[in-house]
């Protein structure tokens, strides 16, 4: 019995070795074969297709990569609503926020949230401008909070996430801020506004289109507005980032390279140039402004009837 017993386990133990074996010896891996590997189902793993950036061996330039034909439009980027596009139609910001937006709680939340990440570090978690970033820059975010943004239509607003605002002061937000956040982070900021001050509309003051008769100081005043202008320069000798134009032309400045009267040449040198002569007192900040010939003789007639 005892030799039974031992043959028994000899050939057990024999056993769980060949298996032990077994399991090492196909479980290798790294040995070189030049035979294809084994695949039980080609069904489409392995068709043949083209990748971006890929080399073709199809195309005649070698690319993968095509080029869409003219007028297609990518599924989801077709932006007939220009008024929830863009934020203006016919030239003019639009004063109301397009139909279909999220149930209002729903878009102040989301607005809230979207404005803690993107605009607070700016302009503040209450939109005071006083974000910790704000506090560095030598051009400031303005407060929310100030009579020109509570005035400011609703679609202007968005044009300044959508594009960005003075030449680049405020850079482009549309890569981080899709479409529909772009409405419920303004509809945020009239409620923030709205909070302090019940009067503040939601859509803002409607611009003023000035017609193309209208005479050149009139266009002016139309482009101290549209061009941004009055983030800046105020026009009742109040003092901004930059001197106010109430009674500048004529005036004697002092500046970075002398003294100066201020003409239709030193204005615009100081449009076109804006870092050739700094007035005494304002940072060199402005950047600048890509005006053309008839713009900038309007803006300056009408800073010649600022007196």
């Amino acid at each position: 019995m005892k030799t039974l017993h031992a043959t028994r386990r000899q050939l057990t133990a024999g056993a769980v070795l060949g298996m032990v074996l077994a399991v090492t010896v196909t479980g290798c891996r790294g040995w070189e074969t030049d035979a294809p590997p084994v695949h039980l189902n080609w069904n489409m793993d392995t068709q043949e297709k083209g990748k971006a950036y890929r080399k073709s061996d199809f195309f005649a330039d070698g690319r993968y990569m095509r080029t869409p034909p003219s007028g297609t439009v990518a599924r989801g980027f077709l932006k007939e609503d220009d008024a929830r596009s863009l934020g203006r139609v016919d030239g003019l910001a639009v004063t109301a926020f397009p139909a279909g937006m999220a149930d209002p709680e729903v878009a102040l939340a989301r607005g809230q949230n979207r404005f803690g990440i993107y605009c607070s570090p700016c302009h503040g978690l209450a939109g005071d401008g006083d974000g910790i970033v704000n506090q560095k820059l030598s051009v400031k975010a303005p407060s929310f909070h100030d009579a020109r943004l509570k005035e400011m239509p609703v679609g202007k607003m968005y044009e300044a996430i959508l594009n960005g605002v003075n030449a680049g002061n405020m850079g482009s937000y549309a890569g981080q801020i899709v479409e529909e956040d772009r409405w419920n982070v303004l509809a945020y900021v009239r409620a923030l506004q709205k909070q302090r001050d019940p009067s503040v509309t939601l859509g803002g003051k409607p611009e003023v289109k000035v017609a193309d008769d209208a005479p050149p100081e009139k266009k002016g005043e139309g482009l101290y507005v549209s061009k941004g202008c009055n983030a800046c320069h105020s026009i009742d000798g109040a003092k901004g980032v930059g001197p106010t134009w109430l009674a500048l032309y004529g005036r004697a400045e002092k500046t970075s390279k002398g003294a100066i009267t201020v003409d239709d040449a030193y204005l615009t040198e100081s449009i076109r140039e804006p870092g050739a002569q700094i007035v005494e007192g304002y940072p060199p900040v402005m950047p600048p402004y890509p005006l053309t010939d008839d713009e900038l003789n309007n803006l300056i007639a009408f800073i010649k009837t600022l007196k």
